[in-house]
């Protein structure tokens, strides 16, 4: 049943990649189905309940204090979507950020060596978490982790 809302969300992070890319902007509706997606899989997997609950938790309280340092290095709409997704992944939430900002850094590099890429650019971040998604679904697929 998980590999289910595992699929469903890499279906619902394209598009909002898509629309971030597109519109700097990732809809409430499609951050707020993800998270519904979350409370099913907190149903599911009852016994981890606490683990997804404090996952989710504290992404949106890190996420927020980074968002308030930098003065919104980090919008609104990856705050809800990371939050969401930790519903989902849990503690693997820390890979997916990992390699979201990783993939980000390893792209964003050579424009802003070239200067291609202006430093204050409003990076889409909805496509490296969708990057991330589905390299961790696929690495807990691998490891028999998703039933």
């Amino acid at each position: 049943m998980q590999i289910i809302i595992y699929i469903i969300t890499i279906l619902m992070l394209i598009k909002i990649s898509n629309i971030d890319y597109k519109q700097k902007i990732i809809p409430d509706m499609l951050s707020l189905i993800i998270a519904l997606l979350g409370i099913f899989n907190l149903i599911i997997n009852f016994q981890n309940c606490k683990v997804y609950i404090a996952s989710a938790a504290i992404a949106f309280a890190v996420f927020l204090l980074i968002a308030i340092i930098t003065g919104g290095g980090i919008g609104g709409g990856d705050i809800k979507l990371l939050t969401a997704l930790s519903l989902i992944f849990g503690t693997n939430i820390l890979d997916i950020v990992a390699i979201t900002f990783t993939s980000a850094t390893i792209i964003l590099i050579p424009g802003l060596i070239s200067k291609r890429i202006n430093t204050k650019v409003n990076l889409a971040l909805a496509p490296y978490i969708c990057f991330g998604v589905i390299i961790i679904s696929m690495i807990l697929i691998w490891k028999g982790q998703i039933t």
